[in-house]
């Protein structure tokens, strides 16, 4: 316990709630790298899966526009795009607008698998969440927001991959 190494007169208490969230991402982590694994994904490759089908028909994104998109440099995108086109997942597509650009862009064996993969995504995380009750879920989450809110407000606007919902 945390009060067992402070000073009596600290309030530890935002230990207990700091390390909970911690430990929870790391559960979330690892949840999910063994939900992908078989698929021979990682969570950064899901992501950028997930970034292309929310782009809508034709499922396609500058490498710039994806690593905006997922907090990631361009150097780190290309490696990632490099990783699923090898997977046959996505194919690079040239620019309309600008010969010089290669777009990346879902194959229809990457849209079939995202489209999969985000519904069983989904279900899993309702399932972990069937504890609330109902209206709790939407409580929780406004807790979360909160506490983000905060944590930016703070620490000068740091921005963190989803941090725009």
């Amino acid at each position: 316990m945390a009060s067992q190494f402070t000073d009596p007169d600290l309030d530890a208490s935002p230990i207990g709630i700091f390390g909970r969230i911690s430990r929870i991402d790391r559960l979330f982590e690892q949840s999910m790298a063994e939900f992908l694994r078989p698929h021979g994904l990682t969570l950064g490759l899901f992501d950028v899966l997930a970034a292309l089908r929310r782009n809508g028909e034709p499922f396609q994104a500058k490498p710039s526009e994806l690593a905006a998109m997922t907090m990631l440099t361009s150097g780190g995108m290309t490696g990632r795009v490099d990783q699923l086109e090898k997977l046959n997942l996505v194919c690079r597509v040239p620019d309309p607008d600008d010969r010089r650009v290669m777009m990346a862009q879902l194959s229809p064996e990457g849209k079939d698998l995202i489209d999969r993969l985000m519904g069983e995504h989904l279900e899993r995380e309702r399932d972990r969440l069937e504890w609330l009750q109902d209206g709790e879920s939407v409580e929780f989450a406004d807790y979360l927001r909160m506490l983000e809110a905060s944590l930016r407000s703070l620490d000068g606007g740091v921005q963190t991959e989803g941090s725009d919902d």
